[in-house]
């Protein structure tokens, strides 16, 4: 059996890396890799430091997210709190218009975007 060596934190791991997840509401800070602290936002994965600012962002996901991708036209935009959104496995789903939205909630399945967590 050959040895697999020291097992390193994953978090010190990313910060050491520069691939550090900055928490969105709190940037000044590391976001989590814990199951628990993460959030979906048009399948994009948000990692959190702590629960405050997991339900800080939950309540107003617009005010958070940044840039996002239509799931339906592949257009990044920017959401508003008056986007069309839909909710579906995981979380909200803004979208650039009615239209858009109709047809997410129409086959989900076809348009859904996934990423790992």
């Amino acid at each position: 059996m050959v040895p697999l060596g020291p097992v390193i934190d994953p978090e010190w791991a990313l910060y050491h890396m520069q691939r550090a997840l900055w928490d969105p509401v709190d940037p000044r800070r590391l976001g989590s890799l814990h199951a628990e602290l993460q959030f979906r936002v048009n399948g994009e994965v948000y990692r959190f430091s702590n629960e405050r600012t997991l339900r800080r962002f939950m309540r107003y996901p617009t005010r958070w997210c940044g840039l996002v991708r239509d799931p339906v036209t592949g257009h990044r935009f920017v959401p508003t709190r008056w986007s069309p959104e839909a909710y579906w496995i995981g979380g909200p789903y803004f979208f650039e218009s009615d239209s858009t939205r109709a047809r997410f909630v129409d086959d989900p399945h076809r348009y859904e975007i996934i990423r790992r967590m």
